[in-house]
């Protein structure tokens, strides 16, 4: 029994198929096998923007973009062997850009295929394709969107950790402030308590600055303040914190220091100060310091204690004539 409703079997014919092709919206064409166009369907004329006798006998090649050529060049070159240019005779799928007739372009999708005869001899291509520019256009705004917000993802992201490293600096010296040296002290000796390692800590106050603010003014007591912190911060060495508390007080934090390791490098930054000329607004200033260090677990267990004693000892310093370091 038919399955024609009217009885008849109407064969697909050539003049069926292109109308239905036609009316996919799909465009359709054939070239020999130097990819010149023997062939064209109304659809492929009016995506190219030609007219039939405009393209018949031209290579397709002529009409694609230098992007799209080498694509298809390369594309063709992985398919083929030395013995067998077309060894692979699947369907191939590739989009890319024509220039129309007008000077635009147009993006284009196709599926293309070798054509040969009964005797395997090679006769050309054929290709259905498809016009996507639409769809093309709306990917490159989706891709240029997300590059912008990932831009600007980037800028949050570089303004954040600026503000960051900001909130934990001394606005002054550049060294951390008192609020994240605490933090990490804290973190720290929590760290070499469960490792049972040694922690040092180092306290550090200028020897009468408050004579050199009175005397020079503020400017250039900041600019010594300045100094000291750079001195600081070239000497510490990786995993040593160094910050200014306030004032004219610093403070580094050593793990993985013993007591004695922590007063030799005391010592050395004491000497390394008293030997530091600093000028400043036209003042030539020579500073001394006092330093007291307290070490942990051996001798303070929790970070206030630590603090406590090492500025005790700062104060003995002090009691004894300034310029030196006491860590007993």
């Amino acid at each position: 029994m038919s399955d024609d409703p009217s009885g008849q079997h109407r064969p697909i014919t050539e003049d069926r198929l292109l109308a239905m092709v036609n009316a996919s919206g799909d465009a359709f064409w054939e070239t020999d096998a130097q990819r010149r166009f023997v062939h064209l369907s109304d659809n492929m004329c009016r995506t190219m923007g030609y007219p039939r006798e405009e393209l018949l006998g031209r290579s397709v090649l002529e009409f694609m973009t230098p992007e799209y050529k080498a694509e298809i060049v390369r594309m063709a070159a992985q398919r083929a062997t030395p013995e067998n240019p077309l060894t692979h005779t699947a369907p191939l799928r590739h989009e890319g850009e024509f220039f129309r007739k007008d000077g635009s372009r147009v993006w284009i999708e196709t599926v293309s295929v070798p054509v040969f005869d009964d005797d395997r001899q090679h006769l050309g291509y054929f290709g259905i394709t498809r016009d996507v520019t639409e769809r093309k256009r709306s990917e490159q705004a989706l891709s240029e969107a997300n590059r912008r917000l990932e831009e600007q993802l980037s800028q949050i992201q570089l303004l954040n950790a600026r503000l960051h490293e900001q909130s934990i600096r001394d606005d002054l010296t550049g060294l951390h402030n008192r609020r994240h040296f605490v933090q990490q002290a804290e973190q720290a000796l929590r760290e070499a308590r469960d490792r049972g390692a040694a922690l040092s800590l180092v306290l550090m106050d200028i020897d009468h600055f408050k004579a050199v603010n009175d005397q020079h003014g503020h400017p250039t007591g900041d600019a010594a303040l300045k100094a000291v912190g750079s001195m600081l911060a070239a000497t510490v060495t990786p995993g040593q914190l160094a910050a200014r508390l306030g004032g004219e007080e610093f403070a580094v934090l050593l793990p993985d220091t013993s007591q004695a390791s922590a007063l030799a490098q005391a010592e050395q930054w004491r000497a390394t100060l008293a030997n530091m000329t600093i000028c400043a607004d036209g003042a030539v200033l020579r500073l001394t310091a006092l330093f007291g260090v307290a070490s942990a677990p051996a001798q303070a267990d929790a970070l206030v204690a630590l603090l406590k004693l090492a500025d005790t000892r700062l104060y003995h310093a002090k009691a004894l004539g300034r310029d030196r370091v006491v860590g007993a």
